[in-house]
């Protein structure tokens, strides 16, 4: 099993290229186009690495994507998000994941999956919730127990809403599968 490499990792692996991306908000973009396969479409190597990636760069975020795209797949919650460690300041950590959800909500946008596959009630409430998480205001943020809850809900909220709306649009896809090919 690949294993999924850390938000230092992550940002050292972009630092060796043109990169201007924070490793959240990469995550978030291959999260976004694993649960559209969007990745079809997109050519997230160059977009995030430029024409010419350095190969170590290369391979770690080829090992995010295989890594992230295992964790989705498997029905025991198992995604982890690519955020600051703990000991970051609050400030950082709620900038980065509101900068996972904008990746998230890119990744989702690269393809027309979710105009041609409508989501249940549950899901687009997510969908809601994660557009507005990434509008989030971190720049006031006190490093005070009160913030570290709530950083600490709204990323389970929005990691658990990345696996709904993965299963959701997956389990159209299959549907939506079997529906054409017991009509043709």
């Amino acid at each position: 099993m690949t294993t999924l490499p850390t938000y230092a990792q992550v940002a050292k692996a972009l630092a060796t290229n043109p990169s201007q991306f924070d490793p959240a908000e990469v995550h978030g973009l291959m999260c976004g186009l694993i649960c559209t396969t969007g990745a079809q479409n997109f050519n997230w190597k160059a977009q995030l690495l430029g024409s010419k990636p350095n190969p170590k760069s290369l391979e770690i975020l080829e090992q995010l994507y295989e890594a992230t795209s295992l964790q989705l797949a498997e029905f025991s919650l198992g995604l982890k998000l690519i955020l600051p460690e703990d000991k970051t300041d609050i400030g950082k950590r709620t900038e980065s994941l509101g900068l996972f959800c904008q990746g998230f909500l890119i990744g989702l946008g690269q393809s027309t999956y979710l105009k041609e596959r409508p989501l249940c009630d549950e899901s687009k409430g997510a969908l809601r919730d994660i557009t507005e998480i990434s509008r989030v205001d971190y720049t006031d943020m006190q490093h005070n127990e009160t913030e570290e809850v709530a950083y600490v809900e709204l990323s389970e909220y929005v990691r658990l809403g990345v696996i709904m709306l993965y299963h959701d649009l997956k389990q159209k896809t299959v549907s939506n599968a079997g529906i054409k090919n017991h009509l043709h």
